[in-house]
């Protein structure tokens, strides 16, 4: 028999097979067959920046609405920053769903800029969750934004994460860099516990019958691999941290959605 045993983020897994943010962790459910079917960790689905963004907006209208009337009651409430304002609801996702199976569960945080946001990383730690995977998905579109200042938003947002937290934390990436082994490297320094490569970015469709942009997510093939492979490849004993190869591919089971994102599992 072959030992498939393996080591990611620090955590000891049965096989190299975790199952990527995909509709599936979207219910316990989903996680419970995830179990069953062999997986040896779960990343659940993200939870974006501007979901996080938008929850403290909320709270900083209703909290100071009417204040310009009254000046006396801002006296009346504590400021936002002294409230939890991420979205519980993730947070409440985490905790049945560590009450529901025995593998890893893995929180995805989906983020671009440097803010406050990163600071819940912290709560989904209390939740229970054993690693963060942090998912940057980014595109510069500024023509006067630098490469350099590119790679250090990048390098900033790692850093804020695990200042936060003391639990393992996976980065997501692009493979679009000058020099990505420079990059991996940095990330290395800068505390990373895991590379996961690579990010896809979505490319919308235009329908030049009705002039829409319209969402069309195509599923990889497996010529798709070979570049995280090899980037794997080109890692592998360079930095300290684990490698994990991901890519968007269609299932072979029936009553599982099609988008379902796998990841192999490498160890630095």
């Amino acid at each position: 028999m072959i030992d498939l045993t393996t080591t990611y983020l620090g955590l000891k897994l049965p096989t190299p097979l975790v199952v990527s943010a995909s509709p599936l962790s979207r219910d316990i459910d989903g996680i419970c067959r995830l179990e069953d079917a062999g997986a040896s960790a779960v990343v659940l689905y993200s939870l974006f920046e501007e979901q996080l963004r938008q929850e403290e907006a909320d709270l900083n209208y209703h909290l100071n609405a009417g204040t310009e009337s009254f000046a006396e009651s801002l006296t009346y409430f504590p400021q936002a920053s002294e409230f939890h304002t991420g979205p519980e609801g993730y947070l409440n996702h985490i905790r049945k769903a560590k009450a529901s199976v025995g593998l890893p569960i893995i929180a995805s945080l989906n983020g671009s800029t440097l803010g406050g946001w990163t600071k819940f990383a912290g709560d989904v730690e209390k939740a229970g969750a054993d690693a963060i995977e942090c998912n940057i998905y980014y595109i510069p579109t500024d023509p006067k934004l630098s490469g350099a200042d590119v790679e250090k938003t990048y390098i900033d947002i790692v850093r804020a994460v695990k200042s936060a937290v003391t639990i393992p934390v996976a980065v997501k990436l692009s493979p679009f860099f000058s020099n990505f082994a420079n990059m991996a490297q940095r990330f290395d320094v800068a505390g990373a516990d895991g590379l996961v490569l690579f990010n896809r970015f979505y490319q919308p469709d235009i329908d030049l019958n009705e002039l829409e942009v319209r969402p069309n997510v195509l599923l990889s093939t497996p010529q798709a691999l070979r570049l995280p492979l090899t980037w794997i490849g080109i890692l592998y004993g360079r930095i300290r941290g684990s490698l994990a190869a991901t890519t968007l591919r269609a299932s072979s089971t029936p009553d599982i959605p099609a988008k379902c994102v796998r990841a192999m599992l490498f160890h630095g």
